[in-house]
């Protein structure tokens, strides 16, 4: 498969150290690190994990696969080919983790092949673990540093990272490497992040065969927006329909499919590629297919849910969640999709409960605390809300929604400079951030700073806030200036 990015123009109101110890000298500091080698789990033990993994829960010709594969690397336990493709199989009928396991002890057995960092890194990206992701595909490069499809890979987890700069270099040194556009498009986007809308477009124009695909339209919309071309930009902008991703060519990661079982992890990337599109019946028919062979696969219950709920059958894609949590315990995705559709049928409850249940899973889920703080936000528990952004914040500080967020809570405590400050730093982060411009105003507004909240308010228009919004927002300026009139003549 290749790689591809949705892009739009939505804008959301939203309210064992050594420590020196000379007298006793060298002998004991080596008597430690062997200790400490000692304790570290062998490359043996974790291949024999690997080879034990239970697979019940899949179909009988999916076991069948696996278990060849377990018995090739039995065989010959140190071949890093084998286990590698060991992780493949894993991956691709749904034993993620033990496909996380797998590349990394090929990647340490084979040093210069890319495939097994490069595998690994696709991975944990789609696990948002976008950090590792990086320090992973950095090995595959150092292996194969002529590999285009690697370098727009990396390109677009830096902008899903938030780095931007960074991304812009990528996407620039893989136009050097390959002839595919979504080197020109990747730049684009990292440039419309960076407030060079002109630069941007000129990278569009370059686009060839795609450049009249939804999505390119929709970012040429928006750089005419921010260059001041509101007629142009809004023109290009009206009627267009949702597209799918616009991908990119990448042999190395479709060679992966080789060792699926009647394709099954193909048909389920279709089914991917299908809801992105919002081919819900389409995706549905394959996924029936799918539930026949593996019933009680994580990943095709959970596309199951996703599907049903893109159909607006909310009820039955909460019905596939609870059973799949009954099926695996641990798999946090159940638990924060339950916890949506618990919160839209009313049920807080049980919304929070799963969260909780989420966030003790990984507790590195930023997202979850920012859910759950959302919630106590509409509850007008401010405080609560304001600790679990706070946590969300130490996870994930590049996030200009949580700031945004954060302030809200603080200025319902009025504790309007530090919010003001909060929605200055959501800014900083994305210069674009139209939510934290609207609030910018509002708070402005009540500590008095008029200039600045004009500009704000300018920045909100320029940056896409619809008429709508920019005159609620005026209408609401009007009734704050009225009351602190009134206070004052009191």
């Amino acid at each position: 498969m290749g790689g591809g990015r949705s892009v739009g123009n939505e804008c959301r109101e939203i309210t064992i150290k050594f420590v020196a110890l000379p007298t006793l000298g060298v002998s004991l500091a080596l008597a430690v690190g062997l200790l400490l080698v000692g304790c570290a789990e062998s490359p043996e033990s974790r291949i024999n994990a690997l080879v034990s993994v239970d697979t019940a829960e899949a179909s009988e010709e999916v076991q069948a696969r696996l278990a060849d594969y377990q018995r090739r690397v039995k065989e010959d336990p140190l071949n890093g080919e084998h286990i590698g493709n060991l992780g493949i199989t894993y991956e691709i009928h749904g034993y993620s983790e033990e496909a996380l396991e797998a590349y990394e002890l090929a990647t340490e057995l084979q040093p210069d092949e890319m495939r097994w960092p490069y595998y690994h890194a696709i991975l944990l990206a789609a696990r948002f673990d976008l950090d590792i992701a990086l320090e992973k595909i950095d090995i595959a490069l150092a292996r194969d540093s002529d590999y285009a499809p690697a370098w727009l890979q990396k390109g677009e987890y830096l902008l899903d990272n938030s780095e931007f700069e960074k991304a812009l270099e990528t996407f620039v040194h893989a136009q050097s490497l390959t002839a595919d556009p979504y080197a020109h498009l990747g730049q684009a986007l990292a440039l419309l992040e960076l407030n060079r809308p002109e630069d941007a477009l000129a990278s569009l124009n370059q686009m060839a065969s795609l450049a009249n695909h939804e999505n390119v339209q929709r970012l040429r919309g928006t750089a005419l927006l921010r260059m001041g071309r509101r007629e142009e930009g809004s023109k290009l902008l009206e009627g267009l329909g949702s597209a799918t991703s616009i991908r990119w060519d990448d042999p190395v990661a479709q060679a992966k499919q080789e060792h699926s079982v009647d394709h099954f992890g193909t048909r389920l990337m279709k089914v991917v590629r299908l809801v992105r599109a919002q081919a819900y019946e389409s995706a549905l028919q394959i996924l029936a297919d799918l539930r026949v062979e593996s019933p009680t696969n994580k990943h095709v219950m959970h596309l199951l849910g996703t599907v049903y709920e893109g159909r607006g059958d909310k009820q039955q894609a909460l019905n596939v969640y609870v059973e799949g949590m009954s099926h695996h315990p641990g798999f946090y995705v159940f638990r924060t999709a339950a916890a949506s559709i618990f919160k839209e049928f009313g049920d807080v409850s049980a919304a929070i409960k799963h969260l909780d249940a989420a966030i003790e899973i990984d507790p590195k889920l930023h997202w979850a605390y920012s859910q759950k703080a959302q919630i106590l936000m509409e509850q007008k528990q401010w405080l609560s809300a304001s600790h679990l952004l706070d946590q969300a914040i130490g996870l994930k500080d590049d996030d200009p929604d949580l700031y945004t967020y954060l302030g809200i809570c603080l200025g319902f405590m009025d504790r309007w400079p530090e919010a003001a400050n909060l929605y200055r730093v959501a800014i900083s982060i994305d210069v674009a951030h139209v939510p934290s411009y609207i609030n910018l105003a509002r708070a402005e507004t009540i500590l008095q700073n008029e200039d600045e909240a004009v500009k704000a308010l300018t920045a909100a228009q320029n940056y896409g806030a619809s008429q709508a919004m920019i005159a609620s927002v005026e209408r609401q300026r009007d009734q704050i200036k009225r009351m602190q009139i009134n206070t004052v003549r009191q």
